[in-house]
């Protein structure tokens, strides 16, 4: 038998001075809270509310929070995995004061139950509401309406069996038709420049229409009469659901899992591993490096530039690049504001990996060969690979190259063992040098093999892998050689041909033409290895090494570069230091040290020195840098620096992330020279709703629709505001992946709610989705309700118009807050089912000027008199 607990209302008492009664309350606490643990039900006492208001219905508060039916948009928490965000729909169950979930086949689909275990279920009805705890032993569910989570736990072997991450391809969003538009401009200016600012601008867009997505992408160099115009991209693709792959036409680059990268202008089919769980995923590389000065950093791939900047002095790590390919060095090349350049590369390839047992991976590709730079004759290439995962340990793959007088296959396996993850393969290719048969030169072929290692110990933290080690014979030609070779003998044919002289020796034709050829073997690897190892250390930081070796053939000398750092931390600062060589084909070495010290100041503001050593000297820096603004949208820094020859220099920048785009600025001077850059950069998006300027975008964006809600902030992107118009761009979006774009109000009119402020999206790759967020446009206010009979209109009463709209609640004291009010019209406040238990309050509002932007609630008293309507007209007040 239950026992019932009459629980007072402790807020609505009136408390005096007196310790008695201080102690009375704490004894009846203890004694209520004591008998509550001992019951199921509670029972509250209305005598204990103050004014009384017996007449008011508590019986559904006493199991807990009653939910009252209807639709409610909630988080779907199942066995402790957020699954999404969903609409349920609550129905009141006969009997029960709360509403009970509506928890549909549909949506049981959606979140991975096995429904053909479900037998006693019509599974075919989509809509159909399932008694979970009935027909799945054991399952509970359970509402927190604090937090508006649908708790839903359910035993694994009744769940579809799938991959960490895993997201239904059903919920995948196509998007909407949208045309779009990057651009990104940077001036770098410095005195010792004779020609002046040198210009970049970079151009990149398209159209999405229905499941294709065409892009082209392009850049414009000036400085002084030097203009340089370059199309990089043009290419029309779709993802291909069923085979789990894109298909392009026009300008890709092959992935370079099996082959090494190239761009091609024709067809690729190919699998997208982003389609793939989270857990089965790949990886992208991170470009580290030092500048003196406010420097230019411009990064080449396969010929192309993929990606240029301005960075201040100090450490930069750059870690957002969206190169053209999956495989080929990057060539970062970094020109300092006192002329000099520094260039370096970042081996981008690929570590062992594994496929699960029965998956598989595979590419073909035809076109025409494309290697950045302008091309006499566009040769046509084709490459086709395929891996497949044939158990726990052993993974294989084979591929196929081929153009005009070139043949390469290969065949590798990777292998999963206790000690790591080898890799191994073999490459062999045929290459036929000469441009005709007549010609000089001949058939060359050879063999190339590579070895890949990686393992990670958790239990000592330390990661160590051989991205590639790769040793080829002397007849062994890579594509890019052979291709490099042949354009090579072709400009030395037409160069003979048009400058033919039947009185020079045809001998210093054919010396001339082995010497230009000799140039572009010279390129030819002969051996490469890349090594990387990390070792965590916990609370004491973390070391790092890295090194990587490579020789040619036709070239004396192996050029070598190492690299050993340690990073650390304590409550009060950070530091670091790093050591580099590196020797090139002479045998000549180049050191450096570096050492840094941050110190946090408080916010977002940090201070920082760093230490360089080498041949030269010691060079000092010391900088202060910080954001600011509500979303840290303003950026700003500055460094002086003593470099190791002596030379001093000064530096400041800033810049601003805002709705319609990003600006940056930065100058600087020092010994013999003066320093000035600038930058733009934004989007122009042209979608069903109008026009919209945004940040720059990526393939993947949405559109965020949220009528009259100018001023609110997208929480997940720095400076993305609502615009006049009601539209925001949210540049970026992980495809296939649940994204949460959150809405902040804080900044918008008062007059204007937001009925959610949280939607998921979940975009197909290159997609542009919209979404809206419905909103209620019309006054706010607060109301103080006062009753004729001296009480208080009671606590949770709806407030609604008179076309039965809910515009509000009451709260304490007979305060209400509502929302979406006209200019005047008629309120009517019910707490009960008789006509003693409302009232209605006919209201007009002091009118605001057109186009104002209100930042407080209108407030006003009104009497609510359940015998009678309140027809008094009211002005109101901007108080709150």
């Amino acid at each position: 038998m239950n026992t019932i607990v009459r629980v007072p209302f402790f807020a609505s008492l009136q408390l005096s001075s007196s310790h008695n009664t201080l102690h009375a309350l704490a004894v009846l606490s203890l004694v209520a809270c004591h008998s509550a643990l001992a019951s199921d039900n509670y029972e509250f006492e209305p005598s204990f509310l103050r004014g009384g208001a017996s007449a008011f219905d508590l019986a559904k508060f006493t199991r807990g929070n009653a939910v009252i039916p209807g639709t409610y948009l909630v988080d779907i928490i199942v066995n402790e995995v957020s699954v999404g965000r969903d609409n349920i729909v609550f129905r009141a169950k006969p009997g029960e004061d709360s509403a009970e979930p509506c928890i549909t086949v549909e949506v049981l689909d959606r979140i991975g139950v096995d429904l053909l275990k479900l037998s006693n279920v019509d599974t075919k009805n989509r809509q159909n509401c399932v008694d979970l705890v009935s027909n799945i032993t054991p399952a509970s569910v359970s509402f927190d309406s604090s937090e508006q989570r649908l708790l839903i736990s359910i035993p694994q072997i009744n769940m579809r069996r799938s991959a960490q991450g895993y997201v239904d391809p059903s919920q995948w969003d196509r998007g909407v038709t949208a045309g779009m538009l990057n651009y990104n401009y940077n001036s770098f200016y410095s005195s010792t420049q004779q020609s002046g600012a040198q210009n970049y601008l970079g151009l990149s867009g398209g159209m999405n229409l229905g499941d294709w997505h065409f892009r082209s992408s392009s850049s414009f160099d000036w400085n002084g009469n030097r203009r340089t115009w370059q199309s990089r991209t043009l290419y029309a693709q779709r993802d291909i659901q069923s085979l789990s792959s894109q298909l392009t036409v026009g300008d890709s680059s092959t992935n370079g899992n099996l082959f090494d990268s190239f761009s091609l202008r024709g067809i690729q089919i190919a699998s997208d591993e982003r389609m793939l769980p989270d857990s089965l995923s790949g990886y992208a590389p991170v470009v580290r490096g030092q500048a003196n000065t406010n420097a230019k950093v411009e990064i080449r791939q396969n010929g192309y530039t993929i990606y240029e900047t301005t960075v201040a002095p100090g450490a930069f790590e750059i870690d957002d690049l969206y190169p053209s390919g999956y495989g080929g060095d990057l060539e970062v090349t970094v020109t300092e504001a006192d002329g000099q350049i520094r260039k370096f590369s970042v081996p981008y390839a690929a570590v062992a990996r594994m496929l699960r047992p029965g998956t598989q991976r595979y590419s073909a590709v035809l076109g025409q060969y494309h290697n950045g730079f302008n091309n006499s004759d566009k040769q046509m290439v084709g490459q086709l690979t395929y891996e497949r995962g044939l158990s726990n340990l052993f993974t294989g793959y084979t591929g196929v190259l081929a153009a005009e007088g070139y043949f390469s296959p290969m065949i590798g396996s990777a292998m999963n063992t206790s000690i790591g993850a080898f890799g191994v393969d073999v490459t062999h290719a045929s290459t036929k040098l000469s441009v005709d048969e007549g010609a000089a030169g001949g058939k060359s072929s050879g063999q190339s093999m590579r070895v890949s290692y990686s393992k990670t110990l958790p239990q000592t933290g330390s990661s160590v892998s051989i991205a590639a080690y790769r040793y080829s014979t002397s007849g062994y030609y890579s594509l890019s050689d052979a291709m490099a070779v042949k354009e090579s003998s072709r400009k030395d044919d037409r160069l003979t041909s048009a400058h033919f002289d039947p009185r020079e020796d045809s001998l210093n034709n054919r010396f001339r033409q082995k010497i230009n050829r000799k140039t572009a073997q010279q390129q030819r690897r002969r051996s490469t290895i890349q090594l990387t190892f990390n070792q965590s250390l916990g609370s004491s930081g973390s070391i790092y090494m890295t090194g990587s070796a490579t020789s040619y053939w036709s070239r004396p000398g192996t050029t070598t570069q190492y690299q050993v750092g340690y990073t650390g931390s304590t409550r009060h600062f950070n530091y670091s230091v790093s050591a580099m060589r590196s020797t090139n084909f002479s045998g000549s070495n180049e050191d450096q040290l570096y050492a840094t010290l941050s110190i946090p100041l408080g916010g977002s503001t940090t201070a920082s020195s760093s230490f360089s050593f080498n041949k030269n000297g010691t060079g000092v820096r010391s900088s202060i840098n910080g954001t600011g603004g509500m979303n840290n949208e303003y950026g700003w820094g500055a460094s002086a620096t003593k470099a190791e020859l002596g030379s001093k220099s000064v530096a400041t920048y800033g810049d601003y992330k805002g709705s319609m785009g990003t600006l940056n600025a930065s100058v600087g001077s020092g010994n013999g020279y003066r320093q000035a850059a600038w930058g733009a950069g934004g989007s122009i998006v042209a979608h069903p709703g109008g026009i919209t300027f945004g940040q720059s975008v990526s393939d993947t964006f949405a559109i965020i629709e949220a009528p009259g809600a100018e001023g609110a902030s997208i929480t997940s992107q720095s400076g993305v505001k609502v615009d006049k118009q009601g539209f925001a761009v949210v540049p970026y979006l992980s495809p296939y992946r649940r994204n949460n774009v959150d809405i902040d109000p804080r900044d918008m009119s008062i007059d204007v709610e937001l009925k959610s402020t949280s939607q998921e999206l979940i975009p197909r790759a290159g997609a542009v989705l919209s979404k809206k967020f419905e909103t209620v446009t019309g006054r706010a206010a607060i109301i103080d309700l006062e009753m004729s009979t001296g009480l208080t209109v009671p606590f949770g009463t709806e407030v609604m118009t008179d076309t039965g709209s809910s515009v509000g609640i009451v709260g304490q004291g007979g305060r209400a807050i509502v929302r979406g009010l006209n200019d005047n019209g008629t309120l009517i406040i019910k707490w009960g089912g008789s006509a003693v238990q409302q009232c209605q309050i006919a209201y007009a509002l002091a009118p605001v000027a057109k186009g104002s932007k209100p930042t407080r609630f209108d407030h006003f008293s009104a009497p609510c008199d359940p015998t009678k309507p309140n027809v008094r007209a009211v002005i109101a007040q901007r108080e709150y």
